[in-house]
């Protein structure tokens, strides 16, 4: 079993010649975004995933906050996450209700006010659009935080949205542009012959392809490891803690030293937390449990706030933090389109995929580690 990365393919651009049939396993953001783009193309396209509806997995339990300001400028992912954002600008226009209920603008301050300084002079010096604001203004713009800071980044450009729904809206629209589903299908391998992709597998079932794309998340490994390719995935849990909630208490996105919030557009409360299992002490609800505690410290919440669910979510992540997106070069026409964060980068790596498959453009080099 051989480590990989992705490669250009073999073959010249499909649709010279004729109408491929493009098998995408994964209807989780990804896989949604690169259907979409496929079917928009004129593809042959048909997505497949072991859940009942899009985004069922992991991108169901994604805080949805699609930025640039939690980059680090200079860092190879930083310019990868620029192109996305910009990508959103590009789909928000050719999707508008999907980002009907979206919310715009982030607040995010540090342990000090030198701290926040200096974060924000950071992304100003790579070109970001972010503000200072003072704590009278704060207070205007956020009049439920308790513990106010006297300086904040104020990042207007940034977007909050539902992931499940909006990998829900790119599926109906590559339905309506001619690409086709299949829900409740579990791909178990990916058929070759003579070294070239044949078609998937479901249970006894054969389904025939001309390019299989995997776009699983941290289920891409079952896949390619019986195509005897090791990735290099591993995955990262994340906590998403949901909070009920009656009434709208918060108007940005809140990023400080203890906390991580934003409230959707049912006024649900959403909080980000990274995840390290350590047995019983820290299971998902009992850390919700006490996330709800510094919340309380943190913002003027109604009594009735209470816990609903906490989930982890499985990121899949590589070692260089970059995510893998081409052709394997050990067999013709399979297509590995996978990373972190999936919701940021989905909209890019949908457009890049299709047209490196369909037109053979190369996929950004920044999607690739040499």
């Amino acid at each position: 079993m051989s480590s990989t990365q992705p490669s250009r393919p073999i073959q010249a651009p499909f649709l010279a010649h004729y109408r491929p049939r493009i098998v995408v396993i994964g209807a989780g953001i990804i896989g949604s975004a690169i259907t979409y783009n496929l079917a928009i193309r004129g593809a042959d396209v048909l997505l497949m995933d072991q859940g009942p509806m899009p985004g069922s997995g992991v991108t169901g339990k994604a805080f949805g906050w699609v930025n640039v300001i939690n980059g680090m400028p200079g860092d190879r992912s930083y310019a990868l996450w620029r192109e996305a954002v910009a990508e959103y600008r590009n789909l928000k226009y050719a999707l508008p209700t999907a980002f009907s209920r979206a919310r715009f603008g982030s607040l995010l301050w540090e342990a000090t006010s030198q701290e926040t300084e200096q974060f924000a002079e950071l992304h100003r010096s790579a070109g970001e659009s972010v503000e200072l604001l003072q704590r009278s203004t704060l207070q205007g713009l956020e009049p439920r935080l308790r513990q106010v800071p006297d300086l904040a980044a104020f990042s207007p450009d940034d977007l909050a949205l539902d992931p499940m729904q909006l990998a829900g809206d790119l599926v109906t629209a590559a339905i309506a542009a001619g690409g086709s589903t299949r829900f409740g299908a579990a791909v178990s391998a990916i058929d070759t012959v003579n070294g070239k992709v044949s078609g998937v597998r479901v249970g006894d079932e054969k389904i025939a392809a001309d390019v299989v794309v995997v776009a699983a998340g941290a289920g891409v490994h079952t896949l390619t490891d019986r195509l005897g390719i090791q990735t290099g995935l591993t995955t990262s849990p994340a906590l998403l803690l949901r909070y009920a909630c009656d009434r709208p208490i918060i108007n940005h996105i809140l990023r400080g030293p203890r906390l991580e919030i934003r409230q959707t557009s049912d006024s649900t409360l959403l909080v980000a937390k990274s995840y390290v299992e350590t047995g019983d002490e820290n299971c998902p609800r009992l850390v919700g449990e006490k996330m709800l505690a510094v919340m309380k410290d943190e913002l003027d919440l109604p009594d009735e706030v209470a816990l609903k669910r906490a989930e982890i979510g499985d990121r899949p992540v590589f070692a260089d933090g970059l995510p893998r997106l081409g052709f394997l070069p050990e067999i013709r026409n399979p297509y590995l389109a996978v990373g972190h964060p999936g919701v940021i980068l989905a909209p890019l790596i949908g457009r890049m995929t299709s047209e490196e498959i369909l037109e053979g453009r190369n996929a950004n080099a920044t999607c690739r580690s040499h």
